[in-house]
């Protein structure tokens, strides 16, 4: 049993980073950076987040063909990219790692394997015993089933924020191309200014939030300030970084002055709801509830049926909602009593009244305050 831990980390890799021209692997990128891991290994536990399955299947098939699969863009056929890809993504970091004696494990992800409390623990509990044993996890999204993520969501971004939640890290770092958070597209604008250090995500730094989007990678700064989001309500500091800067691993962790970093916020929730935090960028749904029901609720109280105004989404009672207030700014989330179809029932009326009105009963609270974490 391996006995270290100074800091617990969780890095990103960008599909950007580590190919060529968004098509091949960039295999003298993936040695350059398992050899910055394995300087600081025996120190530090190390979890790796890494795209890139789909450009490595489009290598293996490249052809004609291959070219017209990506013009379709289909979800299917991306997903046929990474089955092919994922084995050969693996391999050539198993190669990279093998040079320094380091074993790696894989583990495939989607985000929905996080919604129910038990697979979060499970992962929880995987990646943690892995490290223990002083095996490197490499985990990337099980892209093979993970439809609304091939279609719609950043490049492992948010993946990653969910793992360092569910592993309790002191430090997520986001590596790609791009150097940081910068008040405008750097690649088009020559007066964007970087922003070393984000103390609060508020309404500018997401105005910032408008930059590249890499061609094989999904991942522009709108998902990673959403990852952000996530990491640092948790308690951990995140960075945005170039994987392309010399030593940049080593630099951080050194906390030089390198990329973005965002301030963690104080944080000591339980695992509950540091698990509820994972909900941010995927509930399934949300509630709209009135101003005497958001002000009951900052005051610490539960939300009841009474105060919702309207019910958005489909979700299953156990879900992971979103709870807003009528101007539709979030003010938290939730695990919800009822499903969406129960709440469309019995939004409005009292407690008491729910007997009449569905078919089972599972409490007066819609969302009980024990269940429920402000954004």
């Amino acid at each position: 049993m391996v006995n270290k831990r100074q800091l617990r980390i969780v890095l990103k890799f960008g599909s950007n980073l580590i190919t060529t021209n968004n098509t091949v692997l960039n295999y003298n990128v993936i040695d350059n950076l398992a050899s910055q891991i394995a300087k600081i290994f025996e120190e530090h536990e190390i979890v790796l987040v890494t795209s890139g399955a789909v450009a490595a299947g489009l290598q293996y098939i490249s052809s004609e063909s291959t070219t017209k699969i990506l013009k379709k863009n289909s979800v299917v056929q991306k997903q046929i990219l990474a089955s092919v890809g994922q084995p050969i993504l693996m391999k050539a970091y198993e190669e990279s790692f093998d040079k320094y004696s380091i074993s790696v494990s894989q583990a495939l992800l989607a985000r929905g394997d996080f919604e129910n409390r038990n697979g979060y623990l499970n992962i929880r509990n995987t990646l943690l015993e892995l490290l223990q044993i002083g095996i490197l996890p490499i985990i990337n999204e099980n892209d093979v089933v993970a439809v609304e993520e091939l279609n719609r969501y950043g490049d492992n971004d948010r993946l990653s924020a969910m793992v360092a939640n569910a592993v309790d890290a002191d430090i997520l770092i986001l590596l790609g191309t791009i150097d940081g958070l910068y008040t405008k597209d750097p690649n088009l604008n020559n007066d964007a200014k970087k922003i070393e250090i984000v103390e609060k995500i508020d309404p500018k730094i997401i105005s910032y939030a408008k930059g590249p989007v890499d061609k094989v990678g999904t991942g522009g700064m709108i998902s990673k300030i959403q990852a952000a989001n996530i990491a640092t309500k948790s308690g951990i500091a995140m960075y945005i970084a170039s994987g392309l800067q010399n030593q940049v691993i080593e630099r951080i962790i050194n906390d030089e002055t390198v990329g973005t970093k965002f301030l963690p916020e104080e944080s000591n929730l339980e695992t509950r709801k540091r698990w509820l935090l994972t909900g941010y960028a995927s509930s399934k749904g949300e509630i709209i509830l009135d101003n005497g029901a958001v002000k009951a609720v900052n005051n610490n109280a539960s939300v009841l049926p009474a105060g919702v105004v309207s019910v958005m989404g489909k979700f299953d009672r156990g879900d992971i909602i979103a709870i807003k207030d009528e101007k539709s700014t979030t003010i938290g989330l939730g695990i919800s009593n009822y499903s969406s179809s129960e709440i469309s029932k019995i939004k409005g009326v009292k407690s008491s009244e729910i007997n009449e009105l569905v078919e089972n009963n599972y409490g007066d609270e819609v969302v009980h305050r024990n269940n429920f974490i402000f954004i």
